[in-house]
């Protein structure tokens, strides 16, 4: 099914032998509930690190992820952490305590019609939450941090895709404001097929309830990937031997969301309507890896690049974060989105211009 809907065969990471990378090591991973963390969570399971650390301010997906990972597998020492990214004092204890050498950072919100809405709550989330867990990280001796990011972060019109690209740019910022040995890099991901909220379920169950199925436009399309991609993809930029960075893999071409609707409603034998409902706040009609402010490279990984910056200071401060977390921290959502997208115009110094 995964490569009948992406009309392309699924991808393989070949790094030398992840096992023998992450064997002995002390692992954290925040958003361990969603599905990218607790995939991730389960995967490092199976290769033999020292302790799995999975945190999450969502309990009851923690006790999922914490106890199928147990089930899986009893002699892996693993450490169950509730704790919401956006508390800095308590994170920075509780990974204190867990002593990583690696932390991934998944602990995202990634709704864009939602960020939308909730400005405040995204950028308290996809950037402060970054800071805190960088910072955190810092502080308990972790020699990697690998941020989780989006292709929304590519020429982002929406706040979720901003503040993901801002939280790229701290993460470039953290590295030059601290002579430390933790590398940090980010993973820019596609549409993950079946994730959480995502098109597909949300298609799957409008097909059993007998539609119709919503479609937001007959010329919208996204790149996609498998979540095994996804795992395949963390892991094996995690165990690159390089720093700095945002990494994605090729996907092909983009899938038209009307194109996959029609195939999954052929698969189910239904007489299925589709309807158009228009784009949401935010939303692209086309979403791109990479845009006119960045240069992407090959890594030494097959089908995967190596994003920078074109401008050389393109990064953000510490004060530059606490500047939008004050700013979100008094409620105006208006204001905030307007200066989300003015902090990102001035970093890659890019023509002002309105966000409304």
């Amino acid at each position: 099914m995964p490569n009948e809907l992406l009309q392309r065969p699924e991808g393989r990471f070949a790094v030398a032998d992840l096992g023998a990378y992450f064997a002995n090591k002390r692992v954290l991973i925040t958003g361990a509930a969603g599905s990218i963390g607790s995939a991730v969570s389960l995967k490092l399971a199976t290769l033999g690190c020292a302790h799995l650390a999975m945190l999450d301010q969502f309990d009851h997906g923690l006790l999922e992820v914490v106890e199928a990972v147990r089930r899986a597998h009893p002699a892996l020492q693993t450490t169950e952490i509730l704790c919401d990214v956006r508390d800095a004092a308590r994170l920075e204890a509780c990974v204190r305590r867990a002593e990583p050498d690696i932390v991934i950072h998944a602990a995202a919100l990634k709704h864009v019609h939602m960020g939308e809405r909730h400005p405040v709550e995204c950028v308290l989330t996809n950037l402060v939450g970054v800071r805190n867990a960088a910072v955190a990280s810092a502080s308990a001796g972790a020699s990697q941090f690998v941020l989780i990011s989006s292709d929304k972060a590519a020429a982002p019109t929406c706040v979720m895709g901003a503040t993901k690209r801002l939280a790229e740019l701290y993460i470039s910022g953290f590295a030059l404001e601290h002579a430390r040995s933790m590398r940090l890099k980010a993973v820019r991901f596609g549409n993950v097929l079946g994730s959480q909220g995502s098109v597909l379920p949300r298609f799957q169950a409008q097909i059993e309830a007998g539609g119709p199925l919503e479609v937001t436009h007959p010329r919208m399309e996204r790149f996609f990937m498998t979540a095994d991609e996804a795992v395949g993809l963390i892991l094996s930029v995690t165990a690159l031997n390089s720093d700095g960075g945002a990494y994605f893999m090729e996907m092909g071409d983009a899938v038209s969301i009307v194109e996959l609707g029609r195939r999954m409603i052929a698969k189910s034998g239904k007489e299925i309507e589709i309807v158009f409902t228009g784009l949401r706040p935010g939303e692209k009609l086309s979403e791109q890896l990479i845009d006119e402010y960045e240069n992407a490279e090959p890594s030494s990984l097959p089908h995967v690049y190596r994003v920078s910056s074109k401008v050389a200071d393109a990064h953000l401060t510490a004060g530059d974060v606490a500047h939008l977390e004050a700013l979100a921290r008094t409620m105006d959502n208006s204001i905030l989105r307007q200066r989300v997208f003015a902090q990102l115009d001035e970093r890659l110094q890019r023509d002002l211009r309105s966000a409304g």
